[in-house]
């Protein structure tokens, strides 16, 4: 009896189910890492935010007590709760939109329940105290002043202080997290995937086991590209809904839009220097130089981001950073990925630029990719 064996043209699941057993222990740590990475990175996001909450809270009262204090009245818990200051009603609401008799009431209430009312309480008193009264040598006391001449004591900028108040905490932590701490695990992943996938299979002779088979080259190269694609993918996604629902679960507002569009953006990222780490892998027989190759490139694009990050101006601002460290950005691959203009989705006034810079990033993956396959099938091999 005639047997008809079919030869597998453009994709082979026995190579597929062999990549992913071969590659599963990997795979599972690096998605652990990633979610538990993700999970820190929102608790902390979280209280950065409310910090922010407490800070506005802080200048909300102390509105408040000034408008008290214009009145010649020192300000008490008890007297405000019983009605002595309900008199005042107009002045409260003079302040400004959101501001009222019931509102004070409620923020006070709020405070002394959360503990900070005293704390508040005391800040105001050292602020009026302290402003504007004559020190013993004639000179007009200032807190601010006093709190510049102390960082300048200690060799700090006194323009320090000022500096980091126009600084957005939470945008500096996603641009941490978006290009340092969240791709580097997917960076070691597709390193060592990378060079799995061809190079390494080449090298010790397992190759021309698969190439045996009634599989041709171009399935291998497709079946292999195709893991390197659609695991990336799972991996990223799984990260991003957990992201959303951390973030949904501690403030109340995902942000959808810009969670996905930020992990979208990692994913094109990511794929860039998957596609280079492939080529790498189908360019060489020896798995040493694929790894150098691709691990070299990676490693190169890590470390020019995270010294171009110490050129950004968060932290120039904050005198943790070198401005020329800047060009950095500039000689990596990371520097496509523009967190900040992503991050003005749902704005009114949205910046397109990432749009353009995620398509460069598309296109050089598209390119490693292709021109990895065709080599490999076109190269001798040491079967």
């Amino acid at each position: 009896m005639n047997t008809t064996t079919k030869t597998a043209k453009y994709f082979s699941w026995p190579l597929m189910k062999q990549t992913i057993r071969s590659n599963r222990a990997l795979t599972a740590a690096i998605m652990i890492v990633m979610i538990l990475m993700c999970i820190v990175i929102s608790v902390a996001r979280n209280m950065m935010l409310s910090g922010s909450s407490d800070s506005a809270s802080s200048t909300t009262f102390m509105a408040y007590l000034y408008a008290l204090l214009s009145q010649g009245e020192l300000y008490d818990y008890n007297q405000l709760m019983s009605g002595a200051y309900d008199s005042y009603s107009a002045i409260f609401a003079a302040l400004g939109k959101g501001y009222s008799l019931e509102a004070f009431k409620e923020l006070a209430a709020t405070l002394m329940e959360e503990g900070t009312h005293d704390t508040y309480l005391s800040m105001f008193e050292y602020t009026v105290t302290v402003n504007g009264t004559t020190g013993i040598f004639g000179n007009t006391l200032n807190l601010n002043e006093y709190m510049a001449l102390m960082m300048e004591s200690i060799g700090m900028s006194s323009d320090l202080l000022t500096n980091m108040e126009g600084i957005d905490m939470s945008s500096m932590l996603n641009q941490m997290y978006y290009t340092i701490m969240g791709i580097l695990p997917l960076l070691v992943y597709i390193v060592v995937v990378g060079n799995g996938l061809i190079a390494s299979q080449v090298d010790r002779g397992s190759m021309a086991y698969v190439l045996s088979t009634p599989t041709k080259r171009s399935a291998v190269v497709i079946t292999q590209a195709i893991y390197m694609i659609v695991v990336p993918f799972i991996m990223i996604t799984i990260t991003c809904i957990v992201k959303i629902a951390m973030s949904a679960g501690l403030s109340g507002d995902p942000d959808a839009a810009v969670t996905i569009m930020l992990y979208f953006g990692m994913y094109i990222l990511i794929e860039a220097m998957a596609g280079l780490c492939y080529l790498g892998s189908c360019l060489f027989n020896r798995s040493s130089k694929s790894m150098a190759f691709g691990g070299g490139l990676t490693v190169w694009f890590f470390l020019a981001s995270l010294l171009g990050m110490f050129g950004s101006d968060n932290l120039v601002q904050m005198g943790m950073g070198v401005e020329i460290l800047g060009v950095f950005n500039n000689l990596t691959l990371i520097g496509l990925f523009d967190i900040e203009s992503i991050a003005t989705i749902g704005s009114e006034a949205v910046d397109y630029a990432f749009v353009w810079k995620l398509v460069i990033l598309f296109v050089i993956a598209v390119a490693a990719y292709i021109a990895g396959a065709v080599r490999f099938t076109k190269k001798d091999l040491p079967l």
